[in-house]
């Protein structure tokens, strides 16, 4: 059990890759606060993993959902180990050529492909801060590398976020 009374916060567990990492996290002993927008996927969710975990409905977008999201987590379990920023919009996404991307759609998938992992970052910033420990991760995607046709506002976002996780690696305060 390497994750043993660690704690972790992963977003966009109501299905998916955000769900099987909640299960692999609860598998190797963390207790897990799991995030969704979609309040019936996360309690179904909570429902199917069982153990240590607590669901919660919110929007990445939202830095008030955000900030209370990670005092959540806190209040239930005491602190926070890790922080998986893995919310984003990809399967609703309809695929277009870039010039028929609405700019509402552009702004949506950058609200939470990338305002997101800053948000929830920025709120779990000082416990981490204060525990004098923590970790982000950041789930990206390998088509930034390679680019995929028809999926312009994705990609971006999920470059931006490579970029974002890098500056916070070398973050200087």
């Amino acid at each position: 059990m390497r994750l043993k009374d660690k704690v972790a916060v992963v977003t966009g567990a109501g299905s998916g890759m955000g769900l099987a990492i909640a299960k692999l996290f609860i598998a190797e002993g963390a207790k897990v606060v799991a995030a969704d927008w979609h309040a019936d996927a996360i309690a179904a969710a909570v429902k199917d993993i069982g153990g240590p975990i607590v669901g919660l409905a919110a929007n990445v977008a939202d830095e008030a959902q955000c900030a209370g999201m990670i005092d959540r987590a806190i209040s239930e379990f005491g602190r926070i180990d890790v922080l998986v920023n893995n919310a984003a919009i990809f399967l609703n996404l309809q695929r277009h050529p870039f010039y028929e991307i609405s700019a509402d759609e552009w702004d949506r998938v950058s609200a939470v492909n990338i305002k997101g992992p800053f948000l929830c970052a920025k709120a779990v910033f000082s416990q981490m801060k204060q525990q004098r420990s923590g970790k982000i991760i950041n789930i990206s995607s390998s088509t930034v590398f390679a680019g995929t046709p028809l999926f312009l506002h994705y990609v971006a976002s999920k470059a931006a976020l490579v970029g974002m996780t890098r500056s916070l690696a070398r973050r200087s305060a």
